[in-house]
């Protein structure tokens, strides 16, 4: 399941999806990118708090989901990645592309902050 939520004082979305990211999974993770992409929304935080596994179609989507919003001026954090998911980002190299904070809050006060400089 896929929620998606506007942090309304930070201007900034959240994309939140929950359990394992398996191949269908990543599909509606990334019609939900995709539609906040679309909408002009390019500054993403993906809250990981409560997925417990990602398959590299899901690492996939974020990736594609990053070069996107990074394309049109924006940038995508991820927030609460658990150790078992942060494994696949290291496995992946991926780690290195994505800026990774502990919580939802200090994602959002960064990547605010990276848009006010």
């Amino acid at each position: 399941m896929i929620q998606v939520s506007y942090l309304e004082t930070q201007d900034i979305w959240s994309l939140a999806p929950e359990g394992r990211i398996d191949t269908a999974a990543a599909r509606a993770v990334e019609d939900a990118f995709n539609g906040l992409l679309e909408e002009g929304h390019t500054h993403i935080v993906v809250d990981c708090g409560n997925v417990i596994y990602m398959a590299s179609a899901g690492l996939r989507v974020l990736m594609l989901g990053l070069r996107r919003a990074r394309t049109m001026g924006g940038d995508v954090r991820l927030a609460q990645v658990s150790a078992n998911v942060l494994q696949a980002f290291r496995m992946s190299g991926l780690d290195k592309l994505f800026v990774i904070h502990p919580t939802v809050a200090e994602a959002v006060q960064e990547l605010r902050r990276s848009t006010e400089a």
